[in-house]
This record gives structure tokens, C-alpha cells and sequence, in this order.
């Protein structure tokens, strides 16, 4: 019997528009009617995550920031964090500060973007992200000045550039390195993950890893997948991503989130 049924968002459950289906949604409500409750696992902040929650008439409560938080969405705020030590948080900020990428950086439940940052994200659809976002002209600086948490580290650009970064990065036994598309890549708490987020979540809520579905697309989602009872995999997800799932939907373009509900729950 589930229970609960975790959602990533970016690439299952909303299209190229950031918006979510007609199909998707009306399949969410019938989930909700059936008892289950609705959680977004995610690798947005809380402040991305809620247009998407309005949308979908979700739980309150969600996994956020790929695992490095809990937020209460009615509360408008983190609820736990998890931090990457100052040490080599710093040492990472000094590994990227001058790369010609796009980096978000979450402090709490602050968005710090470097000044590169705008031109990549202008098109990105979620309007908390732009209200939310401020931009620091030295990252570096600034995080030593103000002596502030570092959970996550979003970049995204050329992957060109990627190969020398993630090979400092990997040095860091500290953190965790995954990505949610080709063109990006997150740092991490080590340790730390969309699937230890969701389970310190359900256990909150007395739930069990085994009365859940899961649904994601990305290697970010691959922690989260195989922690679960019931791991769906989006049409559009990489093989590597398809092999943990017990079974594999259509793509996020093609309501693959209603057609997995459907099929799971025999809706």
C-alpha cells in the first residue's frame, strides 16, 4: 500500500514551459482523493517550488535544494538544513568564482547568483527564482565576510569547462557532486541527497521509505529512486536513470507523471 508520492519537478513533472499539465494535475488530484499525500523532491529552493505547489495543491511540506533542505511551504521558510563545511566550502568558492558559468549559490533560504549568472537563467520559467535571486559580485568575498552557510552549489553553462572543476571538486571529500541535465552540475553536502532528504521527511511524517513512489528523470534523482518502494523513471531519463525504476513512464512532455499515477495506483 503507498502512501506518499515524492515528484521531481524540473523534467517530470512540468514541460519546457514550467508549467504542469492539464493531465498531471487532474491525475495528482486523483491521488489526493485516494488518501496519498503529494510531496515536491526537488533541487529548487522553496521560493522556485512554489508556483509548482500552487499549481498541483501539493503537501506543504518539501524536500528542497536536492536534498540540503526541509521547507514548509505555508511557513515560507526552511525548516532543516544541511551545510557543506566552511572549509571546503570556501576552498570551492575560490575553485569557481572566476569560471565563465552560471552559479546559484543557497545560503539558507538565500539565492546568491554571480553577476554571469543572469544572462543563462534570464529564460528560466519560475518566477520566485527572479524575485528571490540577488546577485554578489565576489562570491568568495562575500561568504567570508559574512561568515555564511553554503548548502548547495548550483552551475550551469558550457560543459566544456566542466572537466577540470569537477575534478577539484571530487577532490573534496566533503561534498557530493550529482547533476539534474547535461549542461549542469550541483555540489553537496556529503552525504546528503534527494533520497536522505525524503527520508528524514517521511519519517517526520511516520512513513515508511516502502509506502512511497518516487518519480524523476535525472542522476540527481537516482538516490531518491533507489531508496524507495515504488522507483518511476521519466520516458526522457538516461538508461542509467531507467535501470533503478520498476517501471518507466512517458516523457515529461507526454503527462508521463499522470500516466505513472494511472498505472501505479490503478486510477
Amino acid at each position: 500500500m503507498y502512501r506518499m508520492i515524492a515528484l521531481d519537478i524540473d523534467g517530470t513533472l512540468v514541460g519546457k514551459d514550467g508549467r504542469v499539465s492539464a493531465a498531471n494535475r487532474a491525475a495528482i488530484a486523483q491521488a489526493k482523493a485516494a488518501g496519498l499525500r503529494v510531496v515536491l523532491c526537488t533541487g529548487r529552493s522553496w521560493q522556485e517550488s512554489e508556483e509548482v505547489a500552487a499549481e498541483i495543491g501539493c503537501d506543504p511540506m518539501i524536500v528542497c535544494q536536492g536534498g540540503a533542505a526541509l521547507a514548509d511551504l505555508e511557513q515560507r521558510r526552511n525548516t532543516r538544513l544541511w551545510e557543506i563545511p566552511q572549509n571546503a566550502a570556501l576552498a570551492l568558492l575560490a575553485l569557481l568564482e572566476d569560471q565563465p558559468l552560471g552559479f546559484v549559490y543557497f545560503s539558507g533560504s538565500e539565492l546568491l547568483v554571480n553577476p554571469g549568472s543572469l544572462a543563462i537563467f534570464q529564460a528560466y520559467p519560475s518566477e520566485g527564482f527572479h524575485r528571490a535571486k540577488r546577485v554578489v559580485e565576489h562570491p568568495l568575498r562575500y561568504f567570508q565576510e559574512g561568515n555564511l552557510p553554503l548548502n548547495k552549489i548550483f552551475a550551469c553553462g558550457d560543459p566544456a569547462c566542466f572537466p577540470p572543476l569537477l575534478e577539484g571538486v571530487r577532490a573534496r571529500p566533503e561534498v557530493t557532486l550529482t547533476s539534474s541535465a547535461w549542461n549542469n552540475f550541483e555540489i553537496l553536502p556529503a552525504g546528503i541527497d534527494k533520497g536522505t532528504g525524503l527520508a528524514a521527511l517521511a519519517a517526520g511524517l511516520g512513513i515508511g521509505m516502502e509506502e512511497i513512489i518516487a518519480i524523476g528523470d535525472s542522476p540527481n534523482d537516482m538516490a531518491m529512486l533507489s531508496a524507495v518502494g515504488m522507483p518511476v523513471a521519466m520516458g526522457n531519463a538516461p538508461g542509467e536513470v531507467k535501470a533503478l525504476a520498476r517501471y518507466v513512464t512517458a516523457a515529461n512532455e507526454a503527462d508521463g507523471v499522470a500516466q505513472a499515477i494511472r498505472h501505479v495506483l490503478g486510477l
